[in-house]
C-alpha cells in the first residue's frame, strides 16, 4: 500500500482526523459522494473501536495497487488486547460499510484492513497518487488540535534521532576507549624492553663511540616521551571508567610542593622557577597523582613560555581549602580555548601550528583534582600568561571521602 496519510490513535480529536482525512483523501482520487462518506464512515467506527479498547493504535490511509486494479484503503494496526475480541459493533458496522474488511494476527499486534475498490472512471494512475500524497504533506492542519499533534511529533522524531545519535556517539566513544587501553597496554611492553637495552647500551657499548652514545641518547629519550603518551592513555581509559587507583595518604602539602617542584625544576633548566608557600597544612592526596598534575601545569608553563622566562608557584589555605597557582609568562590564551582547554584531546589552532602534544595532560589534571574533591580553574591573557589554579581540601574534610576513594 503506499500511504497517503498517517495519524497515531490516541483520543476522540482523532476520530474527527481520521473521518476528514478519510473523505479528502477519497474526494481527491474522484470517489463519488457516498462512496465518500461509506469508506470514511467505515475507517472512523473502527478507529473509536481500537481507541476505546486498545493502546498504540495507528492508522494509514493510502492507495493498494493490485494487478492494475487500485483500491482506496485503510490500514489499522494497534497491540492485541482481548478486549478488542469481544462484541465490537463499530467492527461489524463498518464490514457492511465497505467491501473488503480483513483481520490479520502476527506478533502481538492486530492489523484490520479496509479497502474501497476505485472505478476505471476516476482515472487513478501513480502520477495522481503521488499528487494526493504530496497534497497532504504540504497542506494546513485542518485544526488547532491537528497543529498541536504535528508540533509533538516533530519534537518527538527529533528527539528520536538525537537520542539515536547519541547513542551511536557513546558506543564510538567507548569503542574508541577499548582500543586506546588495548593498544596501550600492547605498546608498553616492548617500548618498556627497547629502552632498557638503550640505556644498558648507553652504559656499555656507548661510551666507546661519541656518534654511538649520541644516536643511544637520542632513541632513549624519545622512548622516553613515547612511554608518557602511552601511560597518558592509559590513564585517560582508567579515569574515564572509574577504574584509576589512588594511594590516598596524609601529607603536608608545603614539603610536598617542595620536592615536586624541585624535581620538575630540573625537567625544565630554561625557566625561572621559584616556590612562595603560605601557611603549611596536611591533606591527603596520592602523591605520585598529584605530582602529575604540577608535573603537567608547570611544564605546559615552560612548554609555553620563552627561554628565561619566570613560572612562580604560590599556595593559600583559607577556609579548609588548600590553593595551588602557577603562573607564568607564556603565549596565554583566547577566550574560545579557556572555555575548552580542559577537554579531553582539545588543543587550539595556535597551539597545533607550533607545539607538539595530543591535548591529554591538562584533562588528565582536572580528572584527578576532581576526584581528590578539589577543583581546577584557569585565568589567562593573550600574550601575557596564565594563571592556574587548583584546590584541595585540607585533611579534616579530606578525611570524610577517603573510603569512597
Amino acid at each position: 500500500m503506499t500511504a497517503i496519510v498517517s495519524i497515531s490513535l490516541e483520543n476522540e480529536m482523532d476520530l474527527i482526523l481520521a473521518y476528514k482525512k478519510s473523505i479528502r483523501t477519497a474526494e481527491m482520487l474522484g470517489l463519488t459522494i457516498s462512496t465518500q462518506t461509506a469508506f470514511a464512515t467505515a475507517v472512523s467506527e473502527v478507529c473509536r473501536e481500537v481507541i476505546d479498547k486498545t493502546f498504540d493504535g495507528q492508522l494509514s490511509i493510502g492507495v493498494l495497487t493490485e494487478g492494475e486494479r487500485y483500491s482506496l484503503s485503510a490500514r489499522i494496526t494497534f497491540r492485541k488486547d482481548d478486549n478488542f475480541g469481544k462484541v465490537n459493533d463499530g467492527l461489524d458496522y463498518a464490514r457492511r460499510l465497505v467491501p473488503a474488511l480483513e483481520v490479520s494476527v502476527a506478533n502481538d499486534w492486530v492489523t484490520v484492513m479496509l479497502k474501497m475498490p476505485v472505478p476505471r472512471s476516476a482515472k487513478v494512475d501513480r502520477a495522481k497518487i503521488s499528487a494526493v500524497k504530496l497534497h497532504f504533506e504540504v497542506a494546513e492542519p485542518v485544526s488547532a488540535y491537528e497543529e498541536v499533534k504535528q508540533r509533538n511529533y516533530e519534537l518527538f522524531k527529533l528527539n528520536e534521532e538525537r537520542e539515536s545519535a547519541l547513542l551511536a556517539a557513546n558506543y564510538l566513544n567507548e569503542q574508541k576507549d577499548e582500543f586506546l587501553s588495548v593498544a596501550s597496554h600492547e605498546l608498553k611492553t616492548p617500548l618498556t624492553i627497547l629502552r632498557s637495552f638503550a640505556q644498558l647500551a648507553i652504559k656499555t657499548e656507548g661510551g666507546n663511540n661519541a656518534q654511538l652514545q649520541l644516536y643511544l641518547k637520542k632513541i632513549e629519550t624519545q622512548s622516553a616521551k613515547l612511554n608518557s603518551l602511552i601511560q597518558q592513555l592509559l590513564d585517560i581509559t582508567k579515569i574515564d571508567a572509574g577504574t584509576a587507583d589512588y594511594q590516598m595518604e596524609h601529607v603536608s602539602i608545603n614539603t610536598f610542593l617542595t620536592n615536586a617542584v624541585d624535581l620538575v625544576s630540573m625537567i625544565i633548566p630554561n625557566n625561572n622557577v621559584s616556590l612562595q608557600l603560605g601557611n603549611d597544612a596536611t591533606v591527603m592526596l596520592d602523591r605520585l597523582r598529584i605530582e602529575q598534575v604540577v608535573n603537567n601545569i608547570v611544564g605546559n608553563a615552560a612548554k609555553y613560555s620563552k627561554s628565561g622566562s619566570s613560572i612562580t608557584i604560590r599556595t593559600k589555605v583559607k577556609n579548609g581549602v588548600v590553593s595551588v597557582t602557577v603562573e607564568d609568562e607564556g603565549i596565554g590564551m583566547s577566550d574560545e580555548t579557556l572555555h575548552q582547554v580542559f577537554k579531553k584531546f582539545y588543543r587550539s589552532e595556535q597551539v597545533l601550528k607550533k607545539y607538539n602534544g595530543l591535548g591529554m595532560g591538562l584533562y588528565i589534571a582536572s580528572k584527578i583534582i576532581a576526584d581528590h574533591k578539589g577543583s581546577i580553574t584557569v585565568n589567562s591573557n593573550e600574550g601575557i600568561g596564565s594563571v592556574f589554579c587548583f584546590t584541595l581540601p585540607v585533611a579534616e574534610q579530606a578525611d570524610a571521602f577517603i573510603a569512597a576513594v
